[in-house]
């Protein structure tokens, strides 16, 4: 008597979880994106300061 369709065993690599990884990781930022990033940031946060600087009459 053979075993039921359900019964039947599989291989336990089906190799579709690194494919599942690969996509997943493809949708988060790239690290150079990231640094971009916190460039610009640095730099609003020091055009901020000039802005200020300036405002309150300090010129050096």
């Amino acid at each position: 008597m053979s075993k039921h369709v359900i019964d039947q065993s599989k291989a336990s690599s089906s190799g579709a979880l690194p494919r599942f990884v690969q996509i997943e990781r493809a949708k988060l930022p790239h690290g150079s994106t990231k640094a971009l990033v916190a460039r610009m940031q640095k730099r609003a946060s020091d055009r901020l300061a000039a802005y200020a600087r300036i405002a309150r009459g300090r010129t050096t």
